[in-house]
This record gives C-alpha cells, sequence and structure tokens, in this order.
C-alpha cells in the first residue's frame, strides 16, 4: 500500500511542477512563436522523469528492511504502483490540458 500512495503523491508533485513551469514559460508573440513546444517539451520530460524518480526514491528510501518475501512483494507493488503514477499523469495531464485549453496549460497535448 505505501508504494501506491508514494507513486500517486511523487506524480501528482510532478503536475504540480509541469503546471509551474508551463506558467513560467512566457508567450511569445509574432507568426511563429515557440513557447508552446518549450511547455509541450517540458510536460513530457517530466512524465519521463517521473517514472525514473518514483522508482529511485521507493527503492532507496521507503524499501523495508525485511526478509526476501516482503521485499519482493513491496518490489511488485512498487512496479504496480509506478505504472499507476505514471498513467495518472498523462489521463490528468490530459484532463487539465482539455479543460483549460486556451491557458498555458493547454499546449501540454
Amino acid at each position: 500500500m505505501e508504494a501506491y500512495i508514494i507513486s500517486i503523491s511523487i506524480a501528482f508533485i510532478f503536475l504540480l511542477f509541469a503546471t509551474f513551469i508551463a506558467n513560467a514559460i512566457k508567450y511569445q508573440g509574432g507568426s511563429n512563436p515557440q513557447d508552446p513546444g518549450k511547455r509541450k517539451t517540458w510536460f513530457w520530460i517530466l512524465a519521463i522523469l517521473n517514472p525514473i524518480v518514483t522508482f529511485l526514491l521507493g527503492y532507496f528510501v521507503f524499501k523495508p528492511d525485511a526478509n526476501v518475501m516482503v521485499v519482493n512483494n513491496y518490489l511488485s507493488a512498487l512496479n504496480i504502483g509506478i505504472v499507476i503514477g505514471f498513467l495518472a499523469y498523462i489521463f490528468i495531464g490530459f484532463a487539465l490540458s482539455k479543460m483549460f485549453k486556451n491557458g498555458k496549460i493547454g499546449n501540454w497535448f
């Protein structure tokens, strides 16, 4: 259960980072602005870093010091949690992108 909570929490933290970064990138005027591409790039960079950071934190910081069976069960739950956290990041990011389609977050997808 701890692994799932860690994964979803980190996914929400990374989603907040993506939101802050998207709002920090200034609008560019002209006929060929580069700012939507920068927002989309940062969203996907954080999407790739999300499972990596989740695994590293879950494995090195939160891994229980117990017998092999408990550790194996935790690592299985951690891997499932990583997939759930990644999908939550993508789906919630997509929903936010469609909800705020006229704002800076709307450039994610």
